[in-house]
């Protein structure tokens, strides 16, 4: 295996990981749960893992993108990013 491929799943994994952060902090769920909704969304779509997981990141992190996976990360999640973006009126 390459360096670089060895690079690129570390990569892989430390979206993966940031992305079940994102479901576990909007979802309220353990991490296991978050997990198997990327899994979920993976199966449904045939997006791998890795790629679904940067899309979801990019997506909480207010950037966007044309590709298939943010297609469908928006599908799979768009509402719950949108609902915690909104701000409680007692807040301003």
């Amino acid at each position: 295996m390459s360096y670089s491929r060895v690079r690129a799943d570390d990569t892989s994994r430390i979206k993966i990981d940031v992305a079940i952060g994102v479901l576990v902090a909007l979802r309220g769920c353990a991490p296991d749960q978050a997990f198997a909704e990327l899994v979920r969304v993976v199966q449904r779509t045939g997006i791998g893992i890795g790629s679904i997981a940067r899309a979801l990141v990019d997506l909480a992190g207010g950037h966007s993108g044309t590709t298939a996976e943010y297609a469908e990360a928006f599908n799979a999640w768009g509402e719950l990013l949108a609902q915690s973006r909104r701000v409680p009126v007692n807040a301003l």
